[in-house]
């Protein structure tokens, strides 16, 4: 039996945790009955009181917890992308095993679209989607932001609106272990996404637009009104995120026991 913990705060680990747990029939968060269990833990930020042996999900965490994994080399690592695994395996003792991160698409839902005039992010606040609003207005997009979703159908309802996933330019630490789940996400819908290059973004080089700042995401943006162009980046897309699905990602958690 496996047994899935995570902080009820973060709602990436929240999600991963739920969803995975709910697709295993694992338990989640068990407060007894586990000690026999296969323990993962999803993005902890404190690993001192885990029993050795037991799996951190390391998700997109940082720097603290790779530290206090390099003090405990008998507990087991989970990462979540291809850039994430090969960071880690640079610095830390422990064993360490790649499970990407699943897309919420479990139905295989795809956008149906009449005309391609929508745009999207999906995330944390910043003041730059505004800037990239009113320039998308200018070559006649719509734009449209989530900022506070709390779990899954919030992200459904953002991916089933609109056409384009905009993620713009990058001004902090440009980590490794920043992970490519919300162009993944888009990709399931057949949505492309224009996005700030990231190094977290290797495994899926090829299937995004890279744009750097507002004039190459607009410059970008244009080409996708071209319905010959958008379904060619579709169809090439959605067979990308075929692997993340969730009966694909859940196999390999079933591999830890």
């Amino acid at each position: 039996m496996i047994s899935i913990f995570s902080g009820t705060k973060l709602t990436s680990s929240r999600i991963r945790g739920q969803e995975i747990s709910t697709y295993l029939q694992a338990r989640f968060n068990p407060l007894e009955g586990y000690q026999k269990d296969v323990r993962i833990y999803v993005k902890p930020k404190d690993i001192s009181t885990f029993k050795d042996g037991s799996w951190v999900d390391f998700l997109d965490s940082n720097a603290n917890l790779i530290a206090q994994l390099q003090n405990r080399p008998k507990m087991k690592v989970i990462a979540a992308s291809q850039a994430s695994f090969e960071a880690l395996k640079e610095v830390l003792p422990n064993k360490i095993v790649l499970i990407p991160s699943h897309h919420l698409n479990q139905e295989k839902f795809k956008r149906t679209r009449r005309q391609i005039s929508v745009g999207g992010y999906i995330g944390s606040f910043s003041p730059m989607y505004e800037e990239i609003s009113q320039g998308l207005k200018k070559i006649g997009f719509d734009f449209i932001t989530c900022f506070d979703f709390k779990g899954r159908q919030d992200a459904m309802k953002l991916y089933q609106s609109i056409d384009l996933l905009i993620i713009g330019w990058w001004v902090g630490d440009n980590s490794p272990h920043k992970i490519p789940t919300k162009i993944i996400n888009a990709a399931s819908f057949g949505i492309p996404a224009i996005a700030y290059p990231l190094r977290g973004y290797k495994e899926i080089e090829g299937y995004y637009v890279p744009a750097h700042n507002l004039s190459e995401i607009l410059t970008e943006a244009e080409k996708f009104k071209n319905k010959a162009y958008y379904n060619r980046w579709a169809r090439k897309i959605s067979k990308m995120a075929e692997k993340y699905h969730i009966e694909k990602i859940a196999k390999l958690y079933k591999k830890l026991t």
